[in-house]
């Protein structure tokens, strides 16, 4: 089986969106800073940021098992339907999906982009990532990820901003800028950039009133053709939980056309997760159980 994963950015809780795409070229109130108070503005907002999200229970979260559902969008903006799934994260760079189908798999099939997918009549499809080494099980068994599904896990990891915000913000090499105020969804926010040794482009938007992260953007450019692609995620319906501010529904934009929109049912933080889960035995496990189910299930119709 072949398994070409492209649109897994869209769980990386994911907490892994307008008017974003094209904002860069925008002069924006703020601008006009020298670059030492730029920065020292921007963190200041940074931390009224991390102090709504929690502070310190923000901050401490090493763990996540959240559920809901995931909406695919086609490419003219329709909606091809829903998938269940629940995700599991040991922070930083531990991940495990497992995608819940109840018939047909065409729009699991889509929003993760696999080729011969093997859960045709309804079942479980689980991704499981650790740092650089990834597997996918289905009901033809457990299989390695590519090695550029797993370097784009790695850099989802690196790029995303609640690490950012709860690491990454603190190493050497990281700048900040104040890149100004703007409207996003009606509401005034303030533009915090951030960049680092690896060159990233990362923007955040901030809503003045609340100190709540609206959006999150990465541009991203072609090695070879230099062509620029903006990936935007905005955050809305902020609910306690654990008490870590989450939202409940997390959208996502590439070059500003909708893909995919969660929605999250339930969430917990520090539930001591076993690293066990994001392992290639934990999915073999798996496997040999619903060979054993499905085997007594056929015995029994016999």
């Amino acid at each position: 089986m072949r398994v070409i994963l492209r649109a897994m950015a869209c769980l990386v809780l994911v907490f892994g969106l307008g008017t974003g795409y094209g904002m860069a070229a925008a002069a924006r109130p703020g601008q006009e800073l020298m670059p030492d108070q730029s920065a020292t503005k921007a963190k200041a907002v940074v931390r009224q940021v991390i102090a709504t999200l929690g502070g310190s229970a923000y901050l401490n979260v090493h763990d996540s098992d959240c559920e809901g559902r995931v909406a695919q969008f086609g490419s003219s903006g329709d909606l091809m339907g829903f998938t269940s799934y629940r995700d599991l994260w040991l922070l930083p760079s531990k991940d495990r999906v497992e995608y819940i189908s109840k018939g047909q798999h065409t729009v699991l099939a889509f929003l993760l982009g696999v080729d011969d997918l093997s859960i045709s009549h309804g079942g479980v499809l689980i991704t499981v990532f650790d740092g650089d080494q990834g597997w996918i099980l289905d009901k033809s068994g457990v299989i390695d990820q590519p090695e550029d599904v797993t370097k784009n896990f790695a850099e989802q990891v690196k790029s995303g901003m609640n690490n950012m915000l709860r690491s990454r913000m603190n190493e050497d090499g990281v700048e900040f800028r104040y890149a100004g105020t703007d409207i996003v969804d009606l509401k005034e926010v303030e533009w915090i950039e951030f960049s680092d040794r690896d060159h990233r482009a990362l923007r955040m938007a901030v809503e003045k009133s609340t100190h709540l992260p609206l959006r999150w953007v990465v541009e991203k450019r072609d090695p070879e053709t230099r062509e620029r692609t903006e990936i935007a995620t905005s955050y809305t319906q902020f609910i306690s939980l654990d008490g870590v501010l989450t939202p409940l529904s997390i959208t996502r934009m590439q070059n500003g056309r909708r893909v995919t929109q969660t929605y999250l049912s339930s969430c917990k933080y520090n539930s001591n997760l076993s690293p066990q889960l994001f392992t290639r035995a934990s999915l073999e496990q798996r496997s040999a159980e619903i060979a054993k189910k499905g085997y007594k299930v056929s015995k029994e119709k016999k």
